[in-house]
């Protein structure tokens, strides 16, 4: 089993943990909690497009250094760990937010770690320079370099567009589970 099986059956654990607690917790509900909630969801989803827009069909085919992998080495990354918080602070939990975290945590930092190894085993100094250049998670917007055109590969581009619209769905998902529990036809157990 290689390290992307892994992660991916370690999310889906995680994740369904994360669901039944969800299913079980009382929520609490504030505006402005919501609001950052919604919009790091948003962001993880436009965030996610405009990365693989840069990225699909040429992923470890090329080191890409221009669009959103100027300012970071792992954009969708990142981005996914922003939809990550904003789904547990849209749900109202400290406990959800902070389990869905350390789902982000223990699913993706072990493949980070992977595919900088692999990256510097297929592209070696050049992506050995790019690491010094540019920082793996948190970006730095003065390094933005965006080019005049790039490469666009459409089917790669459309599966990357579906997957962050579920990012942006998983709002609605929230909100009706959040109704559930407010409407007492799912428990308040925790």
């Amino acid at each position: 089993m290689d390290i992307q099986q892994k992660r991916l059956i370690g999310a889906k654990i995680l994740g369904g943990i994360t669901l039944i607690l969800m299913l079980i917790s009382q929520p609490r509900y504030e505006i402005s909690i919501d609001i950052i909630g919604f919009t790091l969801i948003v962001l993880s989803g436009v965030g996610r497009i405009w990365s693989s827009a840069y990225i699909a069909g040429l992923k470890s085919k090329r080191v890409i250094s221009y669009g959103p992998y100027s300012i970071m080495r792992n954009p969708l990354y990142f981005f996914s760990s922003l939809g990550f918080i904003g789904a547990g602070l849209t749900f109202g939990s400290t406990l959800i937010t902070l389990l869905l975290v350390f789902t982000f945590a223990i699913t993706h930092i072990p493949i980070i770690l992977y595919e900088e190894r692999r990256l510097l085993s297929i592209f070696g100094d050049e992506f050995r320079d790019y690491m010094e250049r540019v920082p793996r998670f948190f970006p730095k917007l003065s390094l933005l370099n965006n080019p005049k055109e790039a490469k666009f590969y459409p089917k790669q581009f459309t599966k990357s567009v579906r997957e962050a619209t579920l990012i942006i769905f998983s709002y609605a998902i929230i909100k009706v589970i959040v109704w559930l529990h407010m409407a007492d036809i799912l428990p308040n157990i925790i």
